[in-house]
């Protein structure tokens, strides 16, 4: 995804746990150069979203190229929003452009009081709510991005935040539910355990996917990835920490960037690359240490859903270290024993990628292309009569192992935007149909 922060790191709210505080004030002196934006865009030949800090403080007109940019190379558009600057005009020119947009918003009342406005520090949610009302009344997509913390996440608030999740049904919305990643300590207060965050995903996953069924992520990643169909958001794949693919960013100057989660420190890196470079990059190798490290000594070696998870982003990294797995490996992993036992219950005789060996991949850190497929047992033409729940119709699956590439030649795993599908963003805006 190619992320125009037109604004920088400039934005009209004070959240709690937002990664951005630290370099704000880094980034914020850049001028705009709409000239040096527009011919960096077309270098990346990729349609750009708007990103922020926060976008709508832009001047419209502004606002307007981009989302026009957009539209001319792949006929839609989107934006990620705090929501709370949405006016009428912006609602046409969403309208013009078919614009996803994409909305932060935590929950309503309390749920959301860690996103608050600058100057009085007074909670958004139910302002925000009204807008994702309004815009949805107009006809436009609306995605969330839901940030989980102690005010949202955990059991106290738990009916309230499905009671929630049950409205944006009605409303036709859904979204991504994020961790928030906090590595400064004025703010490690509010953030959730692993095992807090593991009981959230477990029981919000058998709520969505039980009883209410719209395509909330990680959820639906986890669902595909199991599946063998795809690796899912940004969060489940490779990433080169220095050159993440996934969420190219351009500044108001036109200068590039990486994602800026990697960029906590208080430095933005721009984005790196190399022509000359080894094809792994230059953070990949933490794909190649993690599966050879004892899980006891903070590795991955052995786990079942090394391919599926490959060590979670590296900005989740323990102690705010890129190369370590993943501060939530616990709740990433009750997430996939979860999601696996629903599939099991509802089709026992599935094929999961957990259940095949090495052979069965070409790619040692991707689920993609697995063999056989998922849906083995329940396909015509395998010489059997196929059930979702025979033990008759199960049949060795030897024979479907295949060799992996040569060393140098393996699949490149790039089959998510940012996630997210793009970042939950669904083209950021996350929401994409």
């Amino acid at each position: 995804m190619l992320s125009v922060k037109i604004t920088n790191a400039l934005c009209n709210l004070q959240c709690s746990y937002c990664y951005e505080h630290i370099y704000r004030t880094r980034l914020n002196h850049k001028a705009v150069d709409m000239q040096a934006v527009r011919r960096q865009i077309e270098n990346e030949q990729e349609p750009p979203y708007l990103h922020g800090g926060e976008p709508l403080l832009a001047p419209l007109e502004v606002i307007e190229e981009i989302l026009s940019m957009s539209f001319q190379k792949v006929g839609s558009s989107s934006l990620q929003t705090n929501g709370t600057l949405i006016s009428d005009k912006h609602v046409q020119l969403f309208k013009k452009y078919n614009t996803s947009v994409g909305i932060s918003i935590d929950g309503p009342g309390e749920l959301g009081r860690y996103r608050k406005t600058l100057k009085s520090a007074k909670p958004t949610a139910d302002i925000v709510m009204d807008k994702i009302r309004m815009l949805r009344s107009e006809g436009i997509n609306v995605g969330i991005i839901c940030v989980l913390t102690k005010a949202n996440a955990l059991r106290a608030q738990r009916d309230t935040f499905k009671a929630w999740i049950r409205e944006l049904h009605e409303l036709g919305v859904s979204g991504r539910l994020n961790p928030a990643q906090i590595d400064y300590p004025s703010a490690q207060d509010i953030a959730l355990t692993a095992e807090e965050l593991s009981d959230f995903y477990c029981d919000i996953t058998r709520f969505i996917l039980t009883e209410i069924g719209d395509d909330w992520l990680p959820i639906r990643d986890v669902v595909d990835s199991l599946l063998g169909l795809n690796q899912g958001t940004c969060n489940f794949g490779e990433c080169d920490y220095y050159n993440a693919v996934a969420e190219k960013v351009i500044f108001s100057d036109g200068s590039t960037g990486s994602c800026l989660k990697t960029a906590k420190t208080g430095h933005a890196y721009p984005r790196f690359q190399n022509a000359d470079a080894d094809p792994r990059g230059f953070a990949k190798i933490r794909y190649e240490t993690l599966p050879l490290v004892p899980q006891e000594d903070g590795g991955c070696e052995g786990c079942k859903y090394w391919r599926n998870c490959t060590g979670g982003c590296p900005s989740e990294g323990f102690g705010g270290d890129w190369r370590n797995k993943t501060r939530y490996c616990k709740a990433y992993y009750d997430l996939f024993e979860t999601v696996a036992d629903i599939l099991r219950k509802i089709m026992p005789n599935v094929i999961l990628t957990c259940d095949l060996d090495s052979s069965h991949f070409p790619s040692k850190n991707s689920v993609r292309n697995m063999n056989p497929s998922a849906f083995y047992y329940m396909t015509y033409g395998n010489g059997f009569n196929p059930s979702s729940w025979r033990k008759d119709a199960r049949v060795n699956i030897e024979c479907c192992s295949q060799q992996r590439p040569e060393s140098g030649n393996e699949l490149v795993n790039q089959d998510y935007d940012h996630g997210d599908r793009p970042h939950g963003d669904r083209p950021h805006g996350d929401s994409y149909f």
